[in-house]
């Protein structure tokens, strides 16, 4: 390899290493974002809720945002446990991770969440999602706290 081709083999391995760092650094867009806060109405709960007892899992319902910038949005949400009140969990592998004052979930009722897009940093357990067949690119959120609104 003659000086010149040296050079540019070094300049061109120089500039791909740094934007693949450029890169890397901008791909976890999620990992350990602040939590968001919503006022929401449960629009659907797709599927039925398989009982507690069988295993532990999360599970997604469809929201539709009220007031704020999100206003009118559909967002998809996993629950822990959907059929205990939130206040009755007390499992280990969610603590910190689960809590509010609603006793069950119904469609048509408006909830305030607190909700993380980490979804996939925080349950590495089973998720029920109906709606990965026909919507893939939605976030899923991760409900670290609902009430009643």
């Amino acid at each position: 390899m003659t000086h010149t081709n040296l050079r540019r083999f070094g300049r061109h391995t120089f500039l791909h290493a740094a934007f693949a760092g450029v890169l890397c650094a901008t791909l976890p867009a999620h990992a350990g974002s602040a939590p968001v806060e919503v006022t929401a109405k449960l629009v659907e709960i797709r599927g039925k809720l398989p009982p507690d007892d069988l295993y532990d899992y999360a599970f997604v319902m469809r929201y539709e945002v009220q007031g704020g910038p999100l206003d009118k949005q559909p967002i998809l949400v996993a629950h822990y446990k959907p059929l205990q009140p939130r206040s009755k969990i007390k499992d280990k592998k969610v603590k910190g991770q689960v809590g509010g004052k609603l006793r069950s979930f119904t469609e048509g009722d408006v909830h305030k969440l607190k909700l993380s897009p980490d979804l996939k940093e925080i349950w590495k357990g089973p998720l029920l999602d109906e709606y990965s067949a026909t919507d893939r690119k939605s976030v899923r959120y991760w409900c670290l706290q609902v009430d009643p609104a």
